[in-house]
């Protein structure tokens, strides 16, 4: 069991740099850190918790794929960028807190997270990106906030569990 705590001044983590780490369970970033680079925890299995400062702007693609250990995720305010697949196959994710300013979600970010239950987004989001809960058979509610103006293709697909959308009127 391994734990990263990293000190201020740390302000961006390259690409694949714990790439693969699966004895890694926990993950705390410090103030300023402003970018996760592309592939940085993939297929980290053993990571259970990721602790995300205020003032993250960016999250690579691919950055936490496969992270199947993750239960719950906390998107920090202020980020204005996500990568394609940033939590694709983190199958144990049941719980994601988005911040009111989030104004896109992109492709593929929550691709196969078969244990996510709901999705709640914030006001202000305008779109959802092609594929984002692809196959998240998991969920069984989704509310959509007014301002919404774009469901990408496959958004939602093979989510055969969803009883209940709630669009805005």
């Amino acid at each position: 069991q391994y734990s990263v705590f990293m000190k201020e001044g740390v302000t961006s983590i390259g690409e694949h740099a714990f790439y693969q780490c699966t004895g890694l369970t926990s993950v705390t970033f410090p103030e300023g850190l402003t970018s996760i680079g592309e592939g940085a925890f993939y297929e980290c299995t053993g990571l259970t918790s990721v602790t995300f400062p205020e003032g993250l702007t960016s999250i690579g693609e691919r950055a936490f794929y496969g992270c199947a250990g993750l239960a719950s995720v906390a998107v920090p305010e202020g980020l204005t960028s996500s990568g394609g697949s940033a939590f694709w196959r983190c199958s144990g994710l049941t719980s994601v807190t988005f911040p009111e300013g989030l104004t896109s979600i992109g492709m593929s970010a929550f691709y196969e997270c078969s244990g996510l239950t709901s999705a709640t987004f914030p006001e202000g989001l305008t779109s959802i990106g092609q594929s984002a809960f692809y196959q998240c058979t998991g969920l069984t509610s989704v509310t959509f906030p007014e301002g919404l103006t774009s469901i990408g293709d496959y958004a939602f697909y093979r989510c055969n569990r969803l009883t209940s959308v709630t669009f805005p009127e």
